[in-house]
């Protein structure tokens, strides 16, 4: 039933290990600027219902 999900984490998995650490630090960083950027609005918005 989960085969395609478990075959997308491998392949992602393999994907990840082929890259320089560089790349990876940078790849790291954006994704946690998103999520930051995401808090923040999400933070502000229950805040401001409160």
């Amino acid at each position: 039933m989960f085969s395609w999900l478990t075959s997308l984490f491998k392949q992602i998995w393999k994907f990840w290990n082929r890259l320089d650490e560089k790349t990876k630090r940078a790849i790291i960083e954006e994704v946690v600027k998103s999520f930051e950027k995401m808090f923040r609005a999400f933070y502000k918005m229950t805040k401001s219902h409160s």
